[in-house]
């Protein structure tokens, strides 16, 4: 065949033929093309449902193909003080948990008279806005290989000059004030709080750990239940999540931030009433 020439030509010329005059092999060609089309599309539309649920895109940073890679590969996220793509988690019931991705940590701001304004999540257009005075950086002045990881939605929230305790409860009536999560543990000496986050449509369950440190940071896991070691889910199958995991970790802090924007106004409005009347 290799010395024939026009030997492809040949082929496809053959190929041709036989779509045209064998009609059995045409239908049947055929109607492999219309279910992939078919599956291509349930896809798609799954995949564009998920995403506009759980209030994510693919066209923020940190660009269109790398999240749709990630909501397509990965059944995961995890914060982290720079919001790194590849940060992981450790579950307790995982048989072999991939090793946590190294984050360096924050600097710790000298304790004030007041507290300081939350260290805020940014958006992807704002990621390199001015902050606010005496507001601790996010240290987002990588190289543009690592910006290539970061997901501004996966910065690890921080809250500067508010007990842990304090957070710890907060974030128990976040998680109550939104649809389709449930507390299933919740231990105020760890600081740590397990939920279950259930869908809407298809009723899929998802593991979210929230943990509370002692320098008021909040740590967010997210993992897809068909990921569990004890799984038997026919999603175990496919190895994305169409960005649920993201959402999640998003919703809640989306929801957190202005909570917390009115906790910061009242204790402002405290310090102010201690200070004598006349003083700036």
């Amino acid at each position: 065949m290799a010395n024939i020439p026009y030997a492809p030509e040949i082929i496809a010329a053959t190929v041709v033929l036989i779509l045209i005059f064998v009609r059995p092999i045409r239908h049947l060609v055929f109607l492999v093309v219309r279910i992939a089309v078919a599956v291509i599309a349930i896809v798609v539309a799954i995949g564009g449902i998920s995403m506009l649920l759980n209030n994510e895109t693919i066209f923020e940073k940190p660009g269109v193909e790398a999240r749709t890679l990630r909501f397509f590969t990965q059944t995961g996220a995890a914060t982290s003080e720079k919001g790194l793509g590849s940060a992981t988690c450790e579950w307790p019931d995982a048989v072999a948990a991939a090793a946590p991705a190294a984050v360096a940590a924050p600097e710790s701001s000298p304790a004030s008279a007041k507290p300081e304004r939350p260290r805020r999540r940014l958006r992807a257009e704002a990621v390199t806005a001015a902050r606010p005075a005496g507001a601790p950086s996010l240290g987002l002045t990588a190289s543009n290989e690592a910006q290539d990881d970061v997901y501004p939605e996966l910065i690890t929230p921080s809250y500067p000059g508010i007990a842990p305790a304090k957070l710890f409860a907060i974030s128990q009536q976040v998680i109550n004030s939104l649809g389709g999560w449930k507390i299933v543990n919740a231990n105020p000496k760890t600081g740590v709080i397990d939920c279950i986050y259930t869908s809407r449509i298809l009723g899929s369950q998802d593991d979210v750990r929230i943990t509370v440190k002692s320098n008021s940071e909040i740590e967010l896991c997210s993992r897809s239940g068909s990921s569990r070691p004890d799984s038997t889910s026919l999603l175990r199958w496919f190895p994305g999540d169409f960005g649920a995991n993201v959402g999640h970790i998003k919703q809640f802090v989306e929801t957190i931030d202005p909570m917390m924007d009115e906790v910061y106004k009242q204790e402002q409005e405290k310090e102010n009433a201690k200070k004598p009347q006349g003083t700036p």
